[in-house]
């Protein structure tokens, strides 16, 4: 019913691509506020019909009553062609891995209306491909794929040697001063809607948000990739995510470096470098550092995900930091031209998502 890259958890809060077919396919236009007041076995019926090779539209629509007057009737969005690949599709694959047209016949419907869905998002088009091929529900051959390089935010959190041992000791906050800090870049994604007026009404979907350790550079370097809950890459958020996590980061261990410093904050097209991107989102996006705080005595808390640090130009300079609301008027000042440049950097323009649920 859910695909593992969606990052849905079995309470459905966001409508799953099965969900979307279902709904769109039925000439129904369903916005997350609205779905998330529906039942969940409503919820549940939905996803499952979008499943089915045919969808009933009188299903759908009966399951949708409970929110009648909150959503928009439109005319329904057939499934791609079965004979012929569409164009966008092709086009997109081309870099990761081409499909031939009997591949394409022997996919679900689900499968082939997933991939012209995301065919606008090359990131998580990549780890849908990814899942169909070496996943446990896999319908395409296993063909390793070619690596994948686009839009990533990208920051640095440059420490001490002593500071980097304290996290890699498993000293610093019990053992998870980089899950929490990964916890605040999740937060912070997924309230962009309410911070950055250009994403009021976007909604954050899959959080791809991940660390490593960089020993020549001394220290973390955050990779992160949004995506809203239609498909749709968000650059800003994006951002947003990789700058919270390395300052939460940052602020973890200022207690055993105080020159710790954020740094290289910036969208670029870059390959995912950083990990598995194996923590899940919902295991991470309710996690809050304070009964960790609790429990130990000298510690200094990780920041919440409305601390946004400053960002020195020359990493090796570093600071004490500036008062937190200017750090927060700079970053903010900053979202909508890193937005812009996300737009310019996406590897595949063309047609939007057919099927987006506003």
């Amino acid at each position: 019913m859910i695909y593992a890259f969606e990052e849905i958890g079995q309470d459905l809060a966001r409508p799953p691509l099965a969900a979307r077919r279902a709904l769109l396919g039925s000439g129904v236009a369903v916005p997350v506020d609205t779905w998330q007041a529906l039942p969940l076995p409503a919820r549940q019926q939905i996803a499952h019909e979008g499943t089915k090779d045919t969808v009933n539209e009188n299903l759908v629509k009966t399951a949708v009553s409970p929110v009648l007057k909150r959503i928009r009737f439109m005319s329904s969005v057939k499934d791609p062609p079965v004979d012929v690949i569409p164009q966008q599709v092709v086009d997109a694959l081309r870099a990761v891995r081409p499909l031939t047209v009997p591949e394409w016949q022997k996919l679900r419907p689900l499968d082939r209306y997933t991939l012209v869905a995301l065919s606008n998002n090359s990131r998580l088009l990549y780890r849908a491909i990814e899942e169909m091929t070496t996943g446990p529900t896999s319908t395409l051959s296993s063909i390793k794929l070619r690596p994948w390089v686009g839009p990533l935010a990208h920051a640095e959190v440059h420490m001490s040697r002593v500071a980097l041992g304290e996290i890699a000791g498993g000293r610093l906050q019990s053992g998870k001063a980089i899950v929490l800090a990964r916890a605040a870049g999740v937060r912070a994604a997924r309230a962009a809607h309410e911070i950055v007026d250009g994403y009021a009404e976007k909604y954050a979907g899959p959080v791809e948000l991940d660390a490593r350790l960089d020993a020549q550079m001394g220290g973390y370097v955050w990779q992160g990739h949004v995506s809203s809950s239609d498909g749709e890459f968000l650059a800003g958020p994006s951002v947003l995510a990789a700058a919270t996590a390395a300052v939460a980061l940052r602020d973890a261990i200022a207690a055993h470096d105080p020159n710790a410093n954020v740094a290289g904050v910036a969208l670029r097209e870059a390959t995912w470098s950083v990990g598995s991107g194996a923590f899940g989102d919902e295991a991470t996006v309710t996690m809050d550092a304070r009964p960790i705080r609790a429990s130990m005595s000298g510690a200094v808390p990780a920041a919440r995900s409305g601390d946004v640090p400053s960002v020195p130009e020359q990493p090796e300079k570093r600071g004490g930091g500036v008062p937190v609301w200017i750090a927060v008027l700079l970053v903010l000042s900053t979202l909508l031209a890193f937005t812009a440049a996300g737009l310019t950097i996406q590897r595949h323009g063309g047609l939007r998502s057919l099927v987006q649920v506003r």
